[in-house]
């Protein structure tokens, strides 16, 4: 059951969520300078940065919530200033600080939720179990907010966002100061979620990116520094392998071939040592002809994939 937009409301082009040239200022401060980004429908995305990159004023912007900025946000070729009521109601935002009315139980709150978002009386029972039964609720009904823990205080927050069917959700800081049981329920639930639904979620948590999401925006001063599939992310031109060859011949026997920027990554106990080099797209193949050619073996090789850690951090090392 959903409440969302009807069909003959929607704007022709129902591809994605679409971003354009946004930039926002807060006096002389540019807070989000200039980024474009698209996202498909039924992916979710990720977006990253270090504090005062950008993110929360990009989602607030594309929640409609700041109005006077440059740029332009469009869900399915509706732009939001000029529809931003109906991409409301097919749209919920969870913010960093969650919105709870903590002197209500959860089924006041849900039921409050429910009467804002305009859900027809018949349908507002269905709707508010719906959710009790996706957040795993049902336990709390009749609690009073402000006796919940934090991780149940977030998911009657994420219920509320919910309520309604939303088609486009925008989660800022979903796990922000849960436990790890916690993390792990509200990741699952963006997973099963993700299914039929287009999600936007930030995150300190880089694993959340590799585990959840489908791609990958990295923001740095207000711009974007990455923006790339998940699948995509890390892989480069090196190839990683691992040999008996000494630190002070591995140079020596590469000079010449084409490849380049050996790196030396660890020693190993049994006296090989892991190297990654830029192969220039000649592939393993070619690394291990070379050691073949030198008499050198090759206990391993494989693509070098960097981690999203090492991603993150050399990208925003200057932020």
């Amino acid at each position: 059951m959903s409440y969302a937009l009807p069909e003959s409301e929607i704007g022709k082009d129902k591809s994605m969520i679409q971003v354009k040239n946004l930039r926002k200022h807060f006096g002389e401060k540019v807070a989000v300078d200039g980024i474009s980004f698209n996202i498909e429908k039924g992916k979710i995305t990720g977006l990253l940065g270090p504090n005062g990159a950008g993110k929360t004023t990009t989602m607030r912007i594309m929640a409609g919530y700041f109005s006077d900025t440059f740029g332009s946000v469009s869900y399915d070729g509706l732009d939001m200033n000029s529809h931003a009521i109906s991409i409301k109601r097919r749209l919920g935002y969870l913010s960093e600080q969650a919105p709870l009315y903590t002197d209500m139980n959860v089924r006041e709150f849900l039921h409050f939720c429910a009467d804002a978002r305009g859900i027809p009386e018949r349908q507002k029972g269905i709707a508010i179990q719906k959710v009790l039964e996706l957040c795993e609720l049902k336990t709390v009904i009749y609690i009073p907010i402000h006796h919940l823990s934090k991780g149940f205080k977030q998911r009657v927050a994420l219920a509320g966002t919910l309520v309604h069917d939303p088609e486009y959700i925008i989660l800022d800081e979903p796990s922000s100061g849960l436990d790890p049981n916690q993390i792990l329920m509200i990741r699952n639930l963006i997973r099963d979620l993700g299914k039929d639904k287009t999600i936007l979620i930030s995150t300190h948590i880089l694993q959340e990116v590799t585990e959840i999401c489908d791609q990958v925006i990295i923001l740095s001063e207000g711009k974007i520094v990455m923006n790339a599939s998940v699948n995509e992310l890390g892989v480069t031109n090196r190839i990683f392998f691992r040999s008996e060859v000494p630190i002070q011949k591995v140079k020596e026997i590469f000079f010449g071939t084409g490849m380049k920027d050996i790196e030396i990554l660890q020693s190993n106990e049994d006296g090989t040592f892991n190297y990654s080099i830029d192969s220039l797209g000649q592939g393993g193949q070619s690394v291990f002809k070379v050691l073949a050619k030198n008499s050198y073996s090759a206990h391993e090789i494989r693509p070098f994939i960097r981690s999203i850690d090492d991603i993150f951090s050399d990208l925003t090392r200057n932020h």
